[in-house]
C-alpha cells in the first residue's frame, strides 16, 4: 500500500481564479479524486509528484535524497527498485527539468527497460520527458541521456559458520524488529523540485517556463504575493514597471497570470 497524500496547505485549490487537477488527470490508477489519494489503488508510480506545481504531494519516498544519491554514482544512472533496492520505487516522479539538472554537468543514463511492462503510463511519460531533455542537451552541445539496461544483481549468500549461527539469528531478529518499527512510523516526505533544482545550481533554459510583461502593468505587486515559489517581483522603475523573474523557481502554476487585474502577464510553458 502506497503512503501518499496531498498537503492541502500547498495545493492550488485554495487560491482564486485557478483550477488544477494535474495529479488526478495523470494518475494511471485513477487513485486521486477531490484531492484525496486512495492508498489501496495507488501504485506509488510518482507521476503525481512529477506534475504537481506546488510540491503538494507527500509520500514515503525521499526523492531529494534519491536524486542526490544518483549524483554520487559513476556513471550517473537512474534506476528503479526493480534494479536496485536503494533506488526510487518508480521513475515516474522524474520530469524534464530534473533530468536536465542531472545531465547538464555530467553524462546521465536512465534504465527504462522495465517500465513498459511494469507501468505503460510511466513508460510513455519518461519517453516524452527524456526526448524533450535530449533536444535541449543537443542544442547546448552536451551528451544526450542514454537508455540502458542494468542487470539486477542477486545478493550473495555467505556461508554461516556453526559457531556464529545464534549470533546471526539474533542479528536477523534485531533487524526485523527495526524494520517493523520503521514501517509503523509511516514517515512521509514532501518534495519540492524547485528547492532541489536550486541546490544543484541548475542553469534554466527552454525547458523552464518563461514569463513576459506588457505595458498595462501597474506594478501592484499582487503576482509577487500570490506566487508560491516567489519566482517573480514587479517593481516600479522611472519609466515603467519592470519584471524580475526567476524561471528556475517558476512551476507554471498560472496563479500570477490568472489573477493579474490588468491581464499584463503572459506565461509560456514548454512542459
Amino acid at each position: 500500500m502506497a503512503l501518499r497524500n496531498i498537503d492541502i496547505n500547498r495545493c492550488l485549490f485554495q487560491y482564486t481564479n485557478i483550477t488544477c487537477s494535474r495529479c488526478q488527470e495523470i494518475c494511471p490508477q485513477q487513485a486521486i479524486h477531490n484531492r484525496e489519494i486512495d492508498r489501496e489503488k495507488c501504485d506509488n508510480c510518482g507521476l503525481c509528484t512529477a506534475v504537481c506545481p506546488t510540491g503538494a504531494i507527500q509520500s514515503d519516498t525521499d526523492y531529494d535524497a534519491a536524486l542526490t544519491a544518483v549524483k554520487a554514482l559513476s556513471p550517473q544512472v537512474l534506476m528503479c527498485k526493480k534494479v536496485s533496492p536503494q533506488a526510487m520505487p518508480c521513475l515516474g516522479a522524474l520530469n524534464r527539468r530534473l533530468l536536465w539538472a542531472l545531465a547538464e554537468k555530467r553524462e546521465l543514463a536512465v534504465d527504462t527497460s522495465r517500465c513498459q511492462q511494469c507501468n505503460p503510463a510511466v513508460a510513455d511519460w519518461l519517453t516524452a520527458e527524456i526526448k524533450a531533455c535530449n533536444t535541449t542537451l543537443q542544442a547546448a552541445n552536451k551528451p544526450p541521456i542514454k537508455l540502458v539496461h542494468v542487470k539486477e544483481s542477486a545478493p550473495a549468500r555467505e556461508p554461516v559458520a556453526r559457531r556464529s549461527f545464534f549470533r546471526s539469528l539474533f542479528h536477523a531478529a534485531s533487524e526485523t524488529a527495526a524494520e517493523i518499527a520503521a514501517a509503523q512510523t509511516n514517515r512521509q516526505y514532501a518534495f519540492d523540485p524547485v528547492i532541489w533544482l536550486a541546490k544543484q545550481n541548475t542553469t534554466p533554459n527552454s525547458l523552464f517556463p518563461q514569463l513576459s510583461l506588457d505595458k498595462s502593468c501597474t506594478a501592484c505587486g499582487l503576482c509577487h504575493m500570490l506566487c508560491p515559489e516567489k519566482a517573480l517581483t514587479i517593481r516600479q522603475e522611472a519609466n515603467a514597471p519592470a519584471l524580475i523573474f526567476n524561471p528556475l523557481k517558476c512551476t507554471a502554476c498560472s496563479l500570477c497570470v490568472n489573477n493579474c487585474p490588468q491581464s499584463a502577464l503572459t506565461l509560456q510553458n514548454n512542459a
